[in-house]
């Protein structure tokens, strides 16, 4: 049984996963002001829409001129809460208190846009060594993602001998977080 509950596991954490990185990308997306005749970004309001729109219209009626997507950020908030009942009543087989709840989400309301960030740049960087003047939509994308972060980044390591370090530095301060609130906090 223990290889069938792990497969579970693993399906509930890909299925939360996706659909947590949906949003956080809706978010950034607004945030960023991406076009929305942009690919990705038609893409990622077409996957999401359809439980974004009912929540705009019911709560957030004068914010779309925003740039936060207050319906997304609630909704998103309401899936991590979802999550973590569902991972401790389902894997753990308890009710999780809501102090350690409160903890968890707002944990992994950290963790997962670093995570995201972190794997933007090494995106980044690879596509720079492969095709450093890639017109592509998502190296776009990426691009407005993580340019504000590595330029803090350039700041502290500037270009040595025309290589810019600024990425590794900025990979390690986020794998720093990221482990020390994963191993701080179990659920997460």
């Amino acid at each position: 049984m223990a290889g069938l509950t792990t497969v579970g596991y693993f399906l509930f954490n890909l299925f939360f996963s996706l659909l947590i990185f949906l949003l956080w990308a809706r978010i950034a997306l607004r945030y960023l002001r991406v076009s929305s005749l942009h690919p990705v970004s038609r893409m990622i309001h077409t996957l999401t829409d359809a439980v974004i729109q009912p929540i705009n219209r019911l709560l957030f009626q004068g914010s779309r001129q925003s740039r936060y997507d207050w319906a997304c950020i609630t909704f998103l908030v309401l899936v991590e809460i979802i999550k973590f009942v569902l991972l401790a009543l389902l894997f753990y087989g308890a009710i999780i208190p809501i102090v350690l709840l409160f903890i968890c989400v707002l944990a992994d309301l950290i963790v997962q846009p670093l995570d995201l960030l972190f794997y933007a740049i090494i995106i980044r960087v690879i596509l720079s060594w492969v095709n450093p003047m890639s017109q592509h939509p998502i190296a776009e994308i990426l691009r407005l993602i993580t340019e504000p972060v590595l330029q803090w980044g350039r700041r502290l390591v500037p270009d040595i001998s025309g290589f810019d370090f600024s990425p590794i530095l900025i990979l390690v301060i986020i794998k720093i977080i990221t482990i020390f609130i994963r191993a701080s906090i179990p659920l997460v």
